[in-house]
């Protein structure tokens, strides 16, 4: 208690006036209320002078033993009771070196200190670097997450990928899963192909009935189709091509596509993939010979010629077919006479058609033996001129070849008929082997003129004879001239063998996989890893050669995942490498914690760190993963910025222990570089600050100490669970112990809940992140009982929207009167705003509205809407009553008017 010197005077005055000095007067009068004419006594006498002073002295006399309790109590708690006071703990920088590239790898040694910023004093800050690090220039090639989920009936999962930043892999898009097949057999230009695809090994190929067939075109364009499932085959109708771009290497492919709301065929294994073509519309090759010269397949053609010869042939190139293994070929020739109409098989170039040939033929023999000898020799040479005409004497053979082993051999043997032919049996890997006609090389098969000469010989004959009967006086007839064959259309058809693929690749989420060996392929899967976990976040970095076993050190940006239940470490999340064809453990120190908060990844780099990643679809790049069964506890990655090291403030002050500087933390951005020059270092920056400890004060130090003395370092009552995280986490703005609850909230005997608000006045629904989680089970752990098992747990937040129409005070512009109006709600809304904490407690409408009105900006507040956290409007937004709290929902509709 302090007194003022006038209450000091007047308490010396009434004690006084109890003391007689005198018959008449009392020793009040004596000393302090004599005028100044007074005998006994004056104001200007020495006796109230004194008294004066003695009145001042009293406050100070006061405001010492009001500090005496307090002193008293630290003298017991530190002098007796022997509690320390806390240290001071350092804040500590994640510093980013950016190095010249010229000069890369440059070393920032141990020890090396930074500069940036004000300290306390005023005076500059300075860190050093807790670990060596080696700055390689390294880049972020990507970041590629997955996580389960999608739609509930497929579950194929989502992916993500950064940059940009933040990565939300539960956010993603859904996950791909295909199957591609990749065949030269699936060549072809134009029309349509029908392609079966057998599964080999599969008991059913059912899985894919809803699968969507893509395949390539040659201008870039893919191709959508659907699939038929019988059994362990699926056919597939492809339109319109297939086959790469010209600048595109490998062969043509046809995958399967599995829908998002479709179930996966998991259980689809097969030990081998076979593809045949088992129909193909009807295609004009791409080119014709007569022998070398060229002919235009577009137009009406003479394939041997207008004089044959044997030994002619007609060639013809198709590489779509004749470079495939085939199983039957069919060639379509339309044969037209001179005048166009049709031509079936014509007997030895007489234009005669084959069957009228044989009638003529078989009604001349008739008549011949008929007469006998009585036939008149004018008769007889009438005979032999009609023979003549239909002799097949000269009928050419056309033999259809292929090239086998470099020599053309005979796979169609038509005869007499310059025709194609229907489904010819042809074997082997392809059907013709690739030689030079014409001066082009290519896939091609003839049709050899291996006898005859469609009559041009036996013509040049009778040529000579008629010639002779003319000069020796005889009336021969004119010889007809041969019709040399002329062909209007040919047309290929074709089926091939099935085959084996050539390549069989699956796609899951990021990961490709290839079949290799004879064992059964499972295509399609959820998991990232042989033992089945189903999230990642891989991590890709541009590293030169040089960087392979020395240390590289990421900083990686998190928005830590809040624990709400659980803050250990997910049982079999690890960090991978890859090595080029599978994933390897990879020793790290992990400040990230697995992905779960902000932190520095330091790990040696393999030497067999191979470039590009086959398992996240990358050709360039070095990558490393983290692999989870747990991936809901991964949180939201910001930012992967390599070349980082962590730094330890460096106190300036005479007395480290007393300087107050590390209670801030540095602004990111603050550090301008380096004490010295490092050699290739360009420049450091700090990338985030961590907060340390000042020197504690008395009034923590007494607060601290008391309840250590009442709990005496054990959590039994829930006062003293909410006592030691209150003190020990400075960063917590309120804790409410719920006994008997679990992880989740349910009803669990022997676990003790603790619902955790951190101090986050920006965020307005603010969760303990897993650091703070884990640092605060690791403080209760010595202190509990074997019985009880603490678990951090969220708060449930109720977020409200509110809609009101404000008028402001007479000279409030709307602007300002909004802004202010709209930073006050969102404060006062703030879970962390009231002391103590409204756990459980609701908002009512009026309360909300009785606020608005009591701010100094407001005039009247004309209308006030409150909706929930359904978006209802609701007179009341009720909470849990264990763990709610309600909360902004920062989409407020705040309408103001302004008065004149």
């Amino acid at each position: 208690m302090s007194r003022a010197p006038e209450d000091v005077r007047a308490a010396l005055a009434r004690a006084a006036g109890l003391a007689p000095y005198d018959a008449d007067h009392t020793w009040r009068d004596v000393l302090f209320t004599g005028p100044q004419d007074a005998d006994l006594s004056r104001p200007g006498d020495p006796d109230r002078a004194l008294l004066d002073a003695l009145a001042h002295e009293y406050p100070e006399l006061d405001a010492h033993g009001d500090t005496l309790p307090d002193r008293a109590h630290l003298d017991w708690l530190d002098g007796i009771l022997a509690i320390p006071r806390l240290p001071v703990l350092p804040d500590t920088v994640v510093a980013h070196a950016t190095v010249d590239p010229k000069l890369a790898p440059a070393v920032v040694a141990k020890g090396t200190v930074l500069r940036g910023g004000k300290d306390a004093f005023g005076t500059e800050r300075r860190y050093t670097t807790d670990d060596a690090l080696t700055a390689h220039g390294a880049t972020v090639t990507a970041v590629r997450g997955l996580a389960p989920g999608g739609h509930p009936t497929g579950l194929p999962g989502r992916i993500a990928q950064a940059e940009p930043y933040p990565l939300t892999v539960s956010t993603g898009i859904p996950a791909p899963h295909r199957l591609r097949l990749s065949s030269p057999v699936l060549a072809f230009e134009g029309g349509v192909m029908t392609v079966r695809v057998t599964l080999t090994g599969a008991a059913s190929a059912a899985g894919l009935a809803a699968a969507i067939w893509r395949y390539p075109r040659a201008d870039g364009s893919v191709g959508l189709g659907a699939g038929f499932v019988v059994g362990n085959q699926v056919t597939v109708v492809l339109t319109l091509g297939c086959g790469l771009p010209d600048d595109v290497a490998g062969d043509p492919w046809l995958e399967a596509s599995i829908p998002p709301e479709h179930a996966l065929p998991t259980a689809l294994a097969f030990t081998q993939a076979k593809l045949q073509v088992t129909g193909r519309t009807a295609i004009t090759p791409q080119a014709a010979y007569l022998n070398d010269g060229l002919l235009d397949v577009t137009k009406e053609i003479q394939p041997f010629g207008a004089v044959a010869k044997r030994g002619d042939a007609l060639y013809l190139r198709s590489d779509e077919a004749f470079g495939k293994p085939l199983a039957t070929v069919t060639v379509s020739i339309q044969v037209m006479q001179e005048g166009g109409s049709t031509l079936t098989s014509a007997v030895g170039g007489s234009g005669v058609p084959g069957y009228v040939a044989e009638q003529i033929a078989v009604s001349m023999s008739y008549l011949q033996d008929s007469w006998g000898g009585t036939i008149s020799e004018q008769v007889q040479d009438a005979f032999d001129h009609v023979a003549g005409l239909v002799s097949t004497s000269s009928t050419p053979h056309v033999e259809w070849q292929r090239r086998v082993d470099g020599d053309w051999q005979t796979f169609k043997d038509v005869g007499a008929q310059l025709t194609g032919f229907t489904a010819a049996t042809v074997s082997g890997a392809i059907a013709s082997e690739a030689t030079v006609v014409g001066g082009e090389r290519g896939h091609l098969v003839r049709a050899f003129l291996s006898e005859g000469d469609f009559g041009w010989t036996e013509y040049q004959e009778k040529i000579a004879a008629f010639a002779t009967g003319a000069v020796a006086g005889d009336t021969p007839t004119m010889p007809t001239p041969p019709v040399p064959p002329i062909v209007s259309r040919i047309t290929l058809t074709y089926t091939t063998a099935a085959v084996a693929a050539t390549k069989v690749e699956a796609l899951n989420g990021w990961a490709t996989t290839t079949q290799s060996g004879s064992g059964a392929f499972q295509p399609f899967t959820r998991s990232v890893s042989p033992t089945g976990d189903t999230g990642m976040v891989a991590i890709g970095l541009e590293l030169p050669d040089a960087a392979l076993g020395s240390t590289v050190s990421v900083y990686l940006g998190v928005e830590s995942a809040a624990p709400c239940g659980s803050s250990s470490d997910p049982e079999g999340a690890r960090w991978e490498w890859w090595g080029g064809t599978a994933w390897h453990p990879l020793p790290v120190a992990d400040g990230s914690r697995l992905l779960r908060e902000s932190g520095l990844l330091r790990f040696v780099a393999p030497l067999t760190w191979a470039v590009g990643c086959t398992a996240v679809s990358a050709d360039t790049g070095r990558w490393v993963r983290l692999v989870t069964d747990a991936p809901d506890r991964v949180g939201v990655v910001t930012s992967v910025t390599p070349d980082a090291v962590v730094a330890t403030y460096l106190s300036q002050a005479p007395d480290p222990a007393a300087d107050p500087s590390p209670a801030t933390a540095l602004p990111p951005g603050t550090i301008k570089g380096t004490l010295w020059p490092v050699p290739g270092v360009k420049k450091v920056t700090n990338l985030a600050g961590v907060r340390g400890r000042g020197p504690e004060g008395d009034v923590a130090y007494r607060r601290r100490a008391s309840a250590l003395a009442r709990h005496r370092g054990r959590a039994v009552t829930a006062w003293d669970y909410e006592e030691v995280v209150s003190v020990e986490f400075p960063e917590v703005a309120a804790v409410r112990c719920l006994p008997h609850t679990g992880p989740g909230g349910v009803r669990r005997p022997g676990s003790v809940g603790l619902v955790v608000l951190p101090d986050r006045p920006l965020d307005p629904a603010p969760r303990p992140s897993v650091s703070l989680a884990g640092r605060i089970t690791d403080v209760l752990a010595p202190m509990t009982g074997l019985h009880a098992e603490p678990t951090v747990l969220c708060a449930l937040f109720a977020p409200v929207q509110v809609t009101t129409s404000i008028l402001l005070r007479r000279g409030v512009a709307a602007l300002t009167g909004r802004s202010a109006v709209e930073t006050a709600l969102e404060a006062w809304l703030h879970p962390g705003s009231t002391t103590p904490t409204r756990w459980g407690r609701g908002l009512f409408r009026s309360s909300l509205e009785a606020f608005l009105d009591g701010l100094p900006e407001v005039d009247t507040v004309q209308t006030v809407t409150l909706r929930g956290p359904d978006g209802l409007v609701t007179e009341l937004v009720e909470v849990d009553a264990c763990r709610g709290l309600f909360c902004s929902s920062a989409a407020h509709t705040i309408a103001v008017q302004e008065q004149l």
